[in-house]
């Protein structure tokens, strides 16, 4: 866990990249994921770790990585403030002009911040790689993300019904990530900040699998897939994404067709129950099924639309 202080100084023109990790309670897999920060290969990086009030042994886990690597910079809070609020303020903390998110129960390939600031774009504020998945067992059991046609975002579409963005697999400009705050406290940080970009400019994309989330049944992103009953979880998404979406229209981004699409999903979103099928939602799917599907890119693709439409004429989602 110690320095390579000769490379950092014949690396010295390079940008400092300041990693950002939140944690909380993440002492069951923390240390493999710190691991797996410290093998980066990029020469340049900071780590700031804010710490949301963990009750185990997170802190110290933290201070003996401190101790022994001068790189980290860490920082508790003394009651618990939310992953968005979190995120937000340590992004803040970072000294770099570039922030990588990080989750503390995740894994990285050592070359993830090396490949992605050689494939950075001047001018850009957003990169994202892909993110593999990977059970509790660890790394010996990741897959790759799926094999779909992945490409550069400029679509608030992209975004709404099938992201392929994670946030531990971008790296934002500092200035960029501030200029969306806040955060909004029910609205995955990630997210947001996608939009942001994708209304602004473009999301750039590197097609490689060069991270991995780890599923378990703490992830604070599937508190509504691990539902159990399929007709609840639904509800609870179409409600979800609605909300999103309103929230985001309402700061007045984005190109104004992207927005009047989106309001006119929202709107039949609100409408749906999940019982009757909606045909007003299968014409709009139809509509606008080359950005609602872009992942998809097959000669029988026509095919894969017309089916998912039935679905979502019923569920509202995919």
């Amino acid at each position: 866990m110690s320095i390579n202080h000769s490379s950092i100084i014949q690396n010295k023109d390079l940008p400092l990249v300041s990693i950002v990790i939140c944690t909380f309670n993440g002492e069951r897999f923390l240390r493999e994921q710190l691991d797996s920060l410290l093998a980066q290969t990029y020469p340049l990086l900071e780590f700031i770790v804010s710490d949301d009030h963990s009750t185990d042994r997170t802190r110290v886990i933290l201070e003996e990585y401190a101790e022994n690597d001068k790189r980290f910079r860490l920082f508790f809070h003394e009651k618990n403030k939310g992953l968005n609020k979190n995120f937000e303020q340590a992004i803040q903390l970072a000294n770099g002009a570039y922030v990588s998110i990080c989750d503390q129960d995740d894994y990285w390939a050592p070359e993830k911040i090396s490949e992605m600031m050689k494939a950075w774009r001047p001018g850009s504020n957003f990169m994202f790689c892909l993110s593999g998945k990977m059970d509790e067992r660890g790394p010996e059991f990741r897959r790759p993300a799926p094999p779909v046609y992945y490409s550069d975002i400029d679509q608030l579409h992209t975004l709404v019904f099938n992201t392929p963005v994670n946030g531990h697999a971008c790296i934002i400009r500092k200035e960029f990530a501030v200029s969306c705050m806040p955060f909004p406290a029910n609205i995955y940080y990630d997210w947001w900040m996608s939009m942001f970009a994708a209304s602004e400019g473009v999301i750039v994309c590197l097609p490689q699998t060069l991270c991995w989330q780890r599923l378990h049944g703490n992830n604070s992103s599937h508190q509504i897939h691990n539902l159990i009953n399929q007709e609840e979880k639904n509800k609870r998404k179409r409600k979800e994404w609605s909300y999103f979406i309103q929230e985001f229209l309402a700061i007045g981004k984005g190109e104004e067709k992207q927005r009047r699409s989106l309001e006119e999903y929202s709107h039949i979103l609100n409408q749906m129950d999940g019982k009757k099928f909606n045909w007003k939602m299968f014409r709009y799917v139809m509509k606008h099924r080359r950005l609602i599907f872009h992942y998809k890119r097959n000669p029988l693709v026509i095919i894969s639309h017309i089916k998912h439409a039935l679905k979502m004429a019923k569920t509202g989602v995919l």
